[in-house]
């Protein structure tokens, strides 16, 4: 080998020297650049009380939260009002959430985790696509949740059930970047029906309950004299069983709404059944049942009413007694007109209740009637 040639290797060494030591650096300075983000959080400076709308994205469906007024609703569903604890909650954890692991993966990678775009033709592997909005419209965070990290639960006993999810990988405002964040965020649904309110109706107190067909036929009315009186059939003295009409009763003081139906012309209330109820706090009730679609059964509910503003105080009341029973019956009338205000408004929807919630509701009069005797034998 020549000098000049050993110098002209010598020379094209230095160089790979100096080339490699710029790629080390660059990606050593990447890697440093990603570490960063570990303990940060993954929605840096999320003020909650500046999110007007929340967006919710999958491949088969899509939800859109929105804020008005002051009241959350669902715009899908004919803007019915919305679960707010649900969303206080999803908002306080975008808040706080920090990252705890960060992926530098290229896009080849990314379907194995599910972070594609809902919006793209690959929809088997679609995330979750979730944006925060302000009451402009504008664009506050935007993140496209992955799969969960999932982990086998540490028990003694070995067990074959599904790992808990722990976190997931999610893609935010750093595009080029997965990180990983402690929570699953198993709450964040593209579905309707999680984010609406449960609460349907309440019926406490009922005094007079009639049940009729369809078309406005009575079937048969049942009433009591007082709450803790025994039913009675209203247009006859013939015996029934207090206890079934318990049932109706106990069904009436809660029932929860499954979702708000998007079509109320298949609702069929013309051949269903209508129960009217009216209470000793002298509000009205109309629940119409009609037709039943899977596991659920399409209703509709109307309110009216005026409570008693005062109440007549006991014989034999001390001053101590009625001043704490006029207390318990103002707040009590409170509390029923800000029941009045909230249930009035339920008129506007038509709702989807499970079936077996409510079925006791439409029993026809001989299933209020005591048990005979050869039934019991059987």
């Amino acid at each position: 080998m020549t000098r000049k040639q050993f110098l002209i290797l010598l020379g094209l060494l230095a160089v790979l020297v100096v080339a490699g030591g710029w790629v080390m650096y660059s990606q050593r300075s990447d890697w440093r650049s990603s570490d960063a983000r570990v303990g940060q959080r993954l929605v840096p400076g999320l003020i909650v009380a500046n999110v007007a709308e929340i967006r919710v994205q999958e491949a088969a469906n899509e939800v859109t939260l929105q804020r008005r007024n002051g009241s959350w609703h669902v715009r899908e569903r004919l803007d019915f009002p919305a679960n707010v604890e649900r969303i206080g909650e999803l908002l306080a954890k975008l808040a706080e959430l920090k990252v705890t692991q960060v992926e530098p993966l290229g896009e080849k990678q990314r379907p194995r985790l599910d972070l594609v775009e809902p919006n793209s033709a690959d929809a088997k592997n679609a995330g979750t696509l979730l944006e925060l909005k302000d009451k402009d419209g504008k664009s506050i965070s935007r993140l496209l949740l992955g799969k969960k990290v999932l982990k086998q639960s540490q028990t003694s006993v070995p067990t074959k059930g599904t790992p808990d999810p722990t976190g997931r990988y999610v893609v935010g405002a750093e595009k080029d970047t997965v990180v990983v964040v402690s929570d699953p965020l198993s709450n964040v649904e593209a579905k309707p029906a999680p984010w609406l309110a449960r609460d349907l109706v309440r019926v406490p107190g009922a005094k007079t309950m009639t049940s009729l067909t369809g078309d406005g036929r009575v079937r048969w009315t049942v009433t009591r004299s007082s709450e803790s009186a025994d039913w009675k059939f209203a247009d006859s003295s013939q015996p029934l069983d207090n206890n079934k009409v318990q049932d109706l009763v106990s069904v009436l003081i809660y029932v929860a709404l499954a979702d708000v139906a998007s079509d109320p012309s298949k609702a069929g209330f013309e051949q269903g059944v209508t129960l009217k109820i009216d209470t000793f706090h002298n509000t009205h009730y109309t629940l119409q049942m009609g037709r039943q679609e899977g596991d659920l059964r399409y209703m509709r509910v109307a309110l009216t009413g005026d409570p008693p503003k005062t109440r007549t105080p006991g014989k034999d009341e001390s001053p101590e007694d009625k001043e704490k029973k006029d207390k318990e019956f103002e707040e009590n009338y409170k509390g029923q007109l800000m029941q009045l205000e909230r249930e009035g408004k339920l008129k506007g929807w038509t709702y989807l209740v499970r079936n077996s919630d409510i079925e006791s509701l439409l029993r026809e009069r001989a299933q209020l009637l005591p048990q005979k005797k050869d039934e019991k034998a059987k």
